[in-house]
């Protein structure tokens, strides 16, 4: 592996870990909101939930295209990059708990946002937005 693919494949990885990690956080900061808004219950505030919800949303959805794109060179790569790495310098447990840990995280933010989408349509209904 080239010295510049190599580079490549480890910001590749590095930015795949961030927007799994963009998914969690940025649900957990919706969720936040929603929760202030909704106890704020003055029109303003929901109106401001609301707004932000689309900014963030799409923050999301660009986490989600980058996790989905960016997951093929990491797949086909992580015998001869990762795992090798990992393997050569005994981090092999150290890489199996880094993917366990992002795949929770990764599940547990599209669940926090499945919820959060849900709760929001509600809200947009019940407040006719």
């Amino acid at each position: 592996m080239s010295p510049a693919f190599a580079v490549f494949i480890m910001m590749n990885n590095y930015f795949h870990d961030v927007a799994t990690a963009m998914l969690m956080a940025s649900g957990v900061t919706m969720w936040v909101i929603l929760v202030r808004a909704e106890k704020a219950g003055s029109p303003d505030a929901l109106d401001f939930m609301f707004r932000l919800y689309q900014g963030i949303s799409k923050v999301v959805i660009g986490s989600l295209i980058w996790i989905t794109v960016s997951a093929i060179p990491r797949i086909l790569t992580f015998s001869s990059f990762e795992w090798a790495n990992a393997f050569s310098r005994n981090h092999v447990p150290g890489l199996l708990a880094k993917h366990v840990v992002a795949f929770i995280i990764l599940l547990c933010g599209m669940l926090l946002w499945i919820r959060l989408i849900k709760r929001i349509g509600r809200l947009k209904d019940i407040h006719d937005l």
